[in-house]
């Protein structure tokens, strides 16, 4: 699926996916800001478990935005699929610093916050390597969402590692 052409043209698609996202925004939990309260934390991926991560990118203008997403882990990197038109992937490209926590699937953060480094995968054979560690880790009702939602739009593939902590 990797490279999959949409069906649905972009200017058709858009609001579609636009109502099938109201569901999923309107039951994200207010909690999930109050993982920037939490003292960020400098490690591996390790306390991570569950389905869900609450990814935080940050807006040019210094502005954190969390958001609850699925994800997958493959030794020490961290993958998540966001659609094209979301702007996870447009906010890691200007700023690579984000922090990943444990959270509910309505983003209550569930454990202390990681700081990491993102990047929008480019290559084609990260691309695809990228697909495979998210299709072998999520379940059957993951992969109904993705087969539902690929045909309205392509996805970018993001990729985190843990960032090292500064010097003092």
């Amino acid at each position: 699926m990797v490279g999959m052409t949409p069906l649905v043209p972009a200017r058709l698609s858009a609001p579609v996916l636009k109502v099938l996202k109201r569901p999923a925004n309107a039951v994200r939990h207010d909690d999930a800001l109050k993982v920037l309260d939490l003292p960020v934390t400098y490690g591996d991926f390790t306390p991570i478990t569950g389905t869900h991560v609450l990814l935080v990118t940050y807006k040019r203008d210094g502005t954190a935005i969390p958001a609850p997403v699925w994800f997958a882990r493959d030794g020490d990197e961290l993958y998540v699929w966001t659609e094209v038109n979301a702007f996870k992937a447009k906010r890691l490209r200007n700023d690579g610093r984000a922090l990943i926590a444990p959270c509910s699937a309505r983003g209550v953060p569930r454990g202390e916050p990681i700081a990491a480094v993102g990047r929008v995968l480019v290559d084609d054979s990260e691309r695809r390597h990228a697909a495979q560690v998210i299709r072998r880790s999520w379940g059957p009702g993951r992969r109904l969402f993705e087969a539902l939602s690929r045909p309205l739009t392509d996805v970018h593939y993001l990729a985190f590692r843990p960032a090292v902590r500064p010097l003092a």
